[in-house]
């Protein structure tokens, strides 16, 4: 048995060497996007545009780092497209959970709408309301208590 299929690669697997000068040259690329991203996130474009800028720009870095230091650049094609379509799962995955977020603590500001009875649960019953003090006087036949305005006016002298 060769060494090749004892280390569980098939026959077509062929080992490469990446040059140093590769390495560096993709060292100095995540630097300058790192500098990229910290000079654009000092500038003011608006919340939604610097977020853009710096969602594209870490994305350039993610697709370098991934096709340099996990060598989908010079692997089969196959292993990029799977690699991208968990990409593309996890978008989706992520989108759906950024629906919800809209409309989370919007619930919270209902709870003087709750149902006030599980008989009739689409029968909102307001709470009771108290009547006007005018009325409970004047329905009780006692005289109206007096006012704090007039209650606090000197008594004119004669």
């Amino acid at each position: 048995m060769s060494d090749t299929h004892a280390h569980g690669h098939g026959r077509d697997h062929v080992p490469h060497v990446t040059p140093l000068p590769v390495y560096l040259k993709t060292f100095g690329t995540l630097v300058f996007l790192t500098l990229l991203t910290v000079g654009v996130s000092r500038i003011n474009l608006g919340h939604t545009v610097n977020l853009i800028i710096a969602v594209v720009i870490a994305t350039i870095k993610a697709v370098t780092v991934a096709a340099m230091f996990m060598h989908l650049y010079h692997d089969h094609k196959f292993h990029t497209a799977i690699f991208a379509s968990s990409l593309v799962f996890l978008l989706v995955f992520v989108s759906f959970t950024m629906l919800d977020t809209e409309y989370r603590g919007k619930f919270g500001s209902l709870d003087g709408e709750r149902v006030r009875s599980m008989d009739d649960p689409f029968n909102k019953v307001p709470p009771p309301a108290a009547p006007p003090p005018a009325t409970t006087a004047a329905a009780s036949g006692a005289a109206p208590a007096p006012s704090a305005a007039t209650s606090a006016a000197p008594s004119p002298q004669k």
